[in-house]
């Protein structure tokens, strides 16, 4: 799936950005933040967000992991029954939906921050 040719405004994105963008083993390793949220059952979903934060310095990243780290902690706070299974399928889901979604806006908040 080909990457947009312009930041999330509409501005056009530098060439520097553009290259690393292009090149599909740097978004491969760029996108492993997403591996917490699919592979860890909602247990270390918010992980991943808390790293795309410090590495964007954007704050929408640090907001969404500490809101699946508080929603994933409800598993172990609250007494068992139904919901507990409720909560933690959808923390796992939940997240690894989101971090999907997110990643393409990620890759290039991170090619144009880094140079």
């Amino acid at each position: 799936m080909p990457m947009p040719a312009s930041r999330p405004d509409g501005a056009p994105l530098p060439p520097h950005a553009v290259r690393k963008l292009e090149n599909r083993s740097w978004r491969l390793k760029t996108s492993w933040w997403i591996l917490p949220p699919l592979v860890s059952l909602g247990v270390l979903g918010w992980v991943g967000f808390v790293w795309a934060g410090f590495k964007t310095a954007r704050v929408k990243y640090y907001v969404s992991g500490g809101a699946w780290l508080v929603f994933s902690s409800l598993v172990v706070l609250l007494p068992a029954g139904w919901w507990t299974g409720v909560i933690g399928i959808v923390s796992w889901f939940g997240a690894a939906i989101q971090a999907v979604i997110m990643n393409r806006t990620y890759l290039v908040e991170r090619a144009l921050r880094d140079l």
